[in-house]
């Protein structure tokens, strides 16, 4: 058995962005299961200057390529650049594989 499943990692403006969007890509059976972290800090820069925002950190389980789970976040994401990663797995326990693959 594969014990592999995707995880993609991408930041929204707030936990009702958030929700709107785990919504989405849960009502569109492309993902297993989304953690969504609340009330993270982001600093960056941008047009020469440092901002600060307040986010949320989306963690997306699925079976699906990058170029589907990109595709539903360009078109639902309420940012206009959305930051999207795929972080690597390896050996997924065979369980909860099992329940993934039951409930997608």
């Amino acid at each position: 058995m594969n014990l592999n499943i995707n995880i993609f990692y991408t930041t929204c403006g707030s936990a009702k962005q958030s929700k709107k969007l785990a919504k989405a890509m849960l009502s569109d059976k492309l993902i297993v299961c989304v953690n969504v972290v609340k009330n993270v800090e982001s600093y960056y820069r941008d047009s020469g200057s440092l901002k600060k925002s307040n986010e949320s950190i989306l963690l997306i389980k699925t079976f699906h390529t990058k170029k589907k789970i990109e595709d539903l976040i360009k078109k639902n994401h309420p940012y206009d650049i959305p930051f999207l990663v795929r972080l690597e797995t390896k050996k997924v326990n065979s369980e909860y594989i099992l329940w993934a693959r039951k409930n997608t």
